[in-house]
Order: C-alpha cells, then sequence, then structure tokens
C-alpha cells in the first residue's frame, strides 16, 4: 500500500503498548504514542489468536487497514498508532468500525479538521 508509513520494529510497537494512550471500543483499540516530531505517522495492525481462525484474524487486519487508508490524510504527523483488532472487528458494520477508528484518532488530538460523518 502505497504512502502508508508502518510501525516495523517489535520496539517501536512495543513503546506504544507500553507508554501509549489507549481508546477501547467495541470493534477495536486503538494506541497512540506521540513522538513529538514533524515525521509522518505511522500504524500497526494487530490481530492476536483471540479474535479467531487465521481466516478472521486476516480479514480483520484488511478491514482495519481499509478503516484507517479512509482517514489517513487527515491524520497529523508525529505519533505511532497501533490498532488493535477485537473479537467483533471481522463482523462489525465497516461504517462503524471506520467511527470507532475516528473517534479514537479525534480523542488522541490527532485529526486535523471537522468531522465529517
Amino acid at each position: 500500500m502505497a504512502g502508508m508509513e508502518t510501525l516495523r520494529r517489535q520496539r517501536d510497537i512495543d513503546r506504544v503498548f507500553r507508554s501509549g494512550r489507549w481508546q477501547r471500543m467495541p470493534a477495536v483499540a486503538v494506541g497512540v504514542y506521540i513522538r513529538g516530531d514533524a515525521d509522518a505517522t505511522r500504524v500497526a495492525f494487530v490481530a492476536g489468536r483471540r479474535v479467531g481462525t487465521a481466516v478472521r484474524r486476516n480479514r480483520s487486519r484488511r478491514r482495519l487497514r481499509e478503516a484507517w487508508r479512509l482517514v489517513a490524510d487527515r491524520v497529523r504527523p508525529g505519533a505511532d498508532v497501533v490498532a488493535v483488532a477485537r473479537d467483533r472487528t471481522a463482523d462489525v458494520d465497516f461504517r462503524r468500525l471506520q467511527d470507532e477508528i475516528r473517534r479514537a484518532l479525534a480523542a488522541a488530538g490527532l485529526l486535523d479538521g471537522a468531522d465529517d460523518r
């Protein structure tokens, strides 16, 4: 996916889990660590085994990636974000999943512009 900055090192992902601020929603948990630099915001998508089979985990990650892609142009730089799939991620209405991600990012102060529902 061209243009999407991803978290590639485990230590960066671990830093979000340890020191990030978390917004837990029914379909997704979003952790944000503010780096405070001007580099692009990086993101990682995580789906653990409790989400279900490999098919459900992969579907959950694909849905999270697409929801992120739709809001990515409004995300401010200088943060690391981890989106963690939950049991409902694979099945919840996609608009609701988008809304939960948007609300989590807005609560962290990462969204530019007005809410465009």
